[in-house]
């Protein structure tokens, strides 16, 4: 692997390392307002809840998610080098959309949780 490889993966990491920073940010941030045990993962077209998880998986599933895409884009960068820039934006683009599906999620637990506080 040349150079330039090397300082894109780099990159790359720094790119992973402030991601997951910002995700786990939101799940302590916005963990603190939640106190429901069981929060909603998914709604389905009428706006309501269709299946719940407990609070620390609603809170961390996107860090490992995100977490384990990328280790698997990064390590396939490694060993499919002629792919690089290819997984290079996949990886960066899998980190960007959860980053904003964590804050995006979370903010409509919140929602949620205030217009039913029975939950």
């Amino acid at each position: 692997m040349d150079s330039a490889s090397s300082d894109v993966i780099a990159a790359t990491l720094i790119a992973l390392a402030i991601g997951l920073t910002f995700i786990a940010g939101c799940a302590i941030y916005y963990g603190r307002r939640i106190t429901s045990r069981r929060i909603p993962i998914q709604w389905g077209t009428d706006g309501q809840p269709t299946w719940f998880v407990s609070r620390f998986i609603g809170l961390w599933c996107s860090f490992g998610v995100t977490a384990a895409l990328s280790a698997f884009l990064l390590v396939l960068a490694l060993h499919e080098p002629q792919k690089l820039t290819a997984l290079i934006v996949a990886t960066v683009s899998v980190i960007g959309t959860n980053m904003w599906a964590q804050v995006y999620h979370l903010k409509r637990v919140i929602r949620w949780q205030a217009e039913a506080p029975a939950n």
